[in-house]
């Protein structure tokens, strides 16, 4: 499977609870154009993505994680209402769904509604509080907020060893908000090399928040 970025969680089991409810397989048809649509998102095609994925829809209206990838896809061409509304549908057909809760935070985050992804990964962090990635998003909201001794605490609850880039991550921000690049991109050497294409998701985040250790 492709690299997936990080809107499209819905993908990766990092990022689902075991509680989590999961769609039933799509047919052989439908994993193709979902593979070509990965495809598109890693080149940054999100128009060809789109195309896709909206084919998906007219095929699997109903199903959860056609209507996850297509808010997705209009997330990466910053049409955030109509994103939401692709994850509103997702919920209101499993208000448990992880990606969509996830995907609604992402789209306060990407908008620099800081405050608002705080209280809304918190929330979700209630419920699953041992999911890295929501501390690891939680952890950053605070930290754009400004509020450092928050975010410190908030970073030394991600535990180490890490089961994801996580912690590696976070000690990366970190030490790229103090002013050490040099450290901030020694950690996320480290955790490429441990953990491989898991950790295309963090460094999306990174990008979004103006990190560039690549």
């Amino acid at each position: 499977m492709k690299t997936i970025p990080l809107i499209l969680t819905a993908i990766l089991a990092l990022t689902l609870p075991a509680s989590a409810q999961r769609p039933a397989p799509p047919s052989r048809e439908a994993q193709k154009l979902i593979q070509s649509a990965l495809t598109d998102f890693d080149a940054k095609r999100y128009d060809e993505a789109l195309e896709k994925v909206l084919k998906l829809e007219q095929e699997m209206p109903d199903d959860i994680m056609v209507l996850n990838l297509v808010g997705a896809a209009y997330t990466k061409k910053r049409d955030f209402a109509t994103a939401q509304t692709y994850f509103d549908k997702a919920l209101a057909k499993d208000p448990n769904f992880f990606a969509a809760k996830f995907n609604v935070g992402e789209i306060m985050f990407l908008q620099r509604n800081y405050q608002g992804a705080y209280e809304h990964f918190s929330k979700m962090l209630e419920g699953d509080p041992r999911n890295e990635l929501l501390q690891f998003k939680v952890f950053l909201s605070l930290l754009e907020l400004g509020k450092m001794e928050e975010a410190a605490t908030a970073l030394k609850r991600i535990k180490y060893p890490s089961d994801t880039p996580a912690w590696y991550y976070g000690q990366a921000v970190w030490e790229w908000k103090k002013g050490d690049k040099k450290k901030a991109a020694e950690y996320v050497t480290g955790a490429r090399y441990i953990f491989g294409p898991k950790t295309a998701i963090f460094d999306e985040t990174l990008d979004d928040i103006g990190v560039k250790l690549r």
